[in-house]
């Protein structure tokens, strides 16, 4: 059975609401998969649960997933967890605080935005839209491309960093404490895109041992590398790195996950191929 557990929803960075993410999964063949919003669990609460009542009827297999940022050796990386409490008190006190110094962020950008660009170019609601609880830097750059205001998503970007340095913190586990949470949660961990890591210059293969020591369960082994990065990737890369992480998570008996890391109905069609004749997923 197909499995991608790697998928976000417009809770956090995503288009679709949850339940179309799982119709468009559904329909490109996955069987098995997990929302995993960043730093989010409200794709499962979203319209008091549709997203299981879509599972279910669609024969799909949905694990409660997130995607959380933690701090490993100084720098940010990300953990995937499942099989997650939604009532988990730990990881609920930690997420609220996420969400409301995200929130605090976002207000101080979209000042420097409208000082900086024109108070019109973009004004709150049109970030804090029904539903989202992750707000990041995509939500405020998306529609500055769209007005005209950058040529590419890459040159909004560049513009924020260069001119949006602000002083407030995101608070950020360690990975320890986000495998504690995890666990709290009576959930398990992946390690994240870990080939992104590698070409940091980050020797997260010699550093797996010590992470599975710490609790750490799986390691995603299929992601579409090559596809999403390709600047980034050859294919000779991606193949030399998937057969080392494949070789270093066998000894150390991890789990192996799967995930596309689809954010738009474009990113299913790269990773899967059209739609198959299993119902309609176009919205």
């Amino acid at each position: 059975m197909l499995s991608d557990f790697h998928l976000h929803s417009c809770v956090s960075d995503g288009v679709l609401d949850p339940p179309s993410v799982v119709r468009h999964a559904a329909t490109r063949g996955v069987g098995r998969l997990s929302i995993t919003d960043h730093d989010s669990l409200g794709a499962y609460r979203w319209e008091d649960g549709r997203v299981f009542e879509e599972a279910r009827a669609l024969g799909v297999e949905l694990s409660v997933g997130i995607e959380l940022d933690v701090i490993l050796d100084g720098r940010e990386v990300h953990l995937l967890g499942y099989d997650l409490d939604l009532s988990a008190p730990r990881l609920g006190t930690h997420l609220a605080d996420v969400r409301r110094a995200r929130r605090e962020r976002f207000r101080c950008e979209i000042g420097v935005v409208q000082e900086r660009l024109g108070r019109d170019v973009l004004r709150e609601e049109d970030v804090l839209v029904p539903g989202r609880e992750t707000l990041m830097r995509p939500h405020l750059i998306r529609p500055l491309v769209e007005r005209g205001c950058f040529a590419t998503y890459e040159e909004g970007r560049d513009w924020f960093r260069e001119h949006v340095a602000l002083g407030v913190v995101v608070p950020k586990p360690t990975f320890e404490e986000g495998l504690s949470m995890f666990a709290e949660a009576g959930g398990w961990a992946s390690l994240a895109h870990p080939g992104y890591y590698w070409k940091d210059g980050v020797p997260i293969l010699d550093r797996l041992p010590i992470l599975h020591e710490q609790g750490l369960q799986a390691v995603e082994l299929q992601y579409p590398y090559r596809s999403s990065s390709p600047s980034l990737f050859s294919e000779q890369d991606e193949r030399e790195f998937l057969a080392a992480l494949r070789a270093s998570g066998e000894r150390l008996g991890l789990r192996f996950t799967q995930g596309s890391d689809a954010h738009f109905v474009a990113d299913f069609d790269r990773v899967y191929g059209p739609a198959r004749e299993r119902g309609e997923a176009t919205s």
